[in-house]
């Protein structure tokens, strides 16, 4: 898999090779190909400097949320006699 990187503030649109799909990117944005699909003409722009090429060990894993959201914690904190007392309080 390869990692690329649009180094411009602007949006950039690349060929792929093999199927004749495109790749577009907006500004700053990443996305991973796989090795196969690397054109010419995405080499060409890396050696020229909008794009930044890395070569990442695996494919990026989707992103599936886990069984568990994290806790949401409440903005009050207990009283010494469990009453809630908000944190905010008044500027004078």
């Amino acid at each position: 898999m390869i990692e690329i990187k649009n180094l411009l503030f602007q949006p950039l649109t690349f060929h792929l090779a093999g199927d004749g799909q495109g790749l577009h990117l907006s500004p700053r944005e990443r996305k991973s190909i796989g090795n196969e699909q690397l054109s010419p003409e995405i080499e060409v722009a890396a050696k020229r400097g909008l794009i930044s090429l890395t070569k990442t060990a695996k494919p990026p894993e989707a992103s599936a949320k886990t069984g568990k959201s994290p806790a949401k914690k409440s903005k009050t904190k207990p009283k010494g006699d469990g009453t809630q007392v908000s944190r905010r309080t008044k500027r004078r």
